[in-house]
């Protein structure tokens, strides 16, 4: 928007740009959400599945992914019990019903590619429970016990004031209450708009309904609240230096993934023996 960009002082640092950026994004999301209504869905009780699985998607197909994408589901093949679903543009109507026209939207351009992610992983979850994993999830270790017995849980975001939480990692039962509610906000939000204002468009809607309904903040004070800096630091700090093994491991004992990215130099075009390399080229953890 405009208004981030001339409130933005030039001799500011960029970090503290990035700030009262965000700041400024925060606070007119919440005046913008402020009267957006949703239902928290009643007497509906959260159901883990005999069978879960762990959802992804890559519109274009599995085969037409990046390879840092596929090395991220390889991961999750090595290390998950449960079966991966990867959903693309085609297999999405045999798995859950999206809005009439949604796909439509996304094909002409009006929708982004992640605000079709962000519909499709809260369906998903919804109706079926078990996990959803950003296709750049990178997935170092078995999912430990305590999050496979919560019936809800995200990481949450080092700037609550802005982000929230982070959807990159979802763990649900079916028919939890809070999926419901968002599921429920989402699917409103884009029957009366044509386009996302924020990139980070589910983040705040559901910041907006814990702190406007008690019942979506009671369930949701029940989850635990952990940083998701335990899942930001392997790629953002090491991906072009030399890869270690002990580092790797140390890095990576305090979360069951690390979150990746597909658009940089390194992601493409990694460099021999570094992290990135290793981890792209699949010799990590084997």
């Amino acid at each position: 928007m405009l208004l981030n960009r001339i409130l933005v002082p030039f001799w500011k640092s960029r970090r503290e740009r990035w700030v009262r950026r965000n700041r400024i994004k925060a606070e007119l999301s919440e005046l913008y959400l402020k009267d957006m209504p949703f239902e928290v869905p009643e007497n509906c009780v959260p159901e883990k599945q005999p069978t879960e699985y762990v959802f992804s998607i890559w519109l274009q197909g599995e085969d037409n992914a990046p390879q840092i994408v596929k090395a991220c589901w390889q991961s999750i093949r090595r290390h998950s019990r449960k079966p991966l679903v990867i959903l693309d543009a085609e297999s999405i109507d045999k798995w859950i019903d999206l809005p009439e026209g949604f796909m439509q939207r996304w094909r002409r351009g009006k929708i982004k590619a992640c605000h079709v992610a962000d519909l499709c992983r809260v369906e998903l979850l919804w109706k079926y429970g078990g996990y959803w994993m950003d296709a750049t999830d990178y997935m170092c270790h078995p999912m430990p016990e305590f999050i496979e017995k919560e019936p809800f849980f995200m990481y949450m975001s080092d700037e609550g004031w802005n982000f929230f939480i982070q959807n990159c990692f979802i763990r649900a039962y079916a028919h939890h209450p809070l999926i419901g509610a968002w599921r429920d906000i989402i699917r409103r939000y884009w029957e009366h708009h044509s386009r996302a204002f924020d990139y980070f468009l589910p983040h705040r809607l559901f910041r907006h309904m814990v702190l406007s309904d008690a019942h979506v903040s009671e369930m949701f004070s029940k989850m635990p609240h952990i940083c998701h800096n335990c899942t930001h630091v392997l790629w953002w700090n090491y991906r072009d230096k030399p890869f270690d093994a002990e580092t790797f491991r140390e890095i990576t004992s305090e979360s069951a993934f690390q979150k990746l990215e597909y658009k940089s130099k390194s992601a493409k075009t990694p460099r021999p023996g570094t992290f990135a390399d290793y981890i792209i080229n699949g010799t990590v953890g084997r």
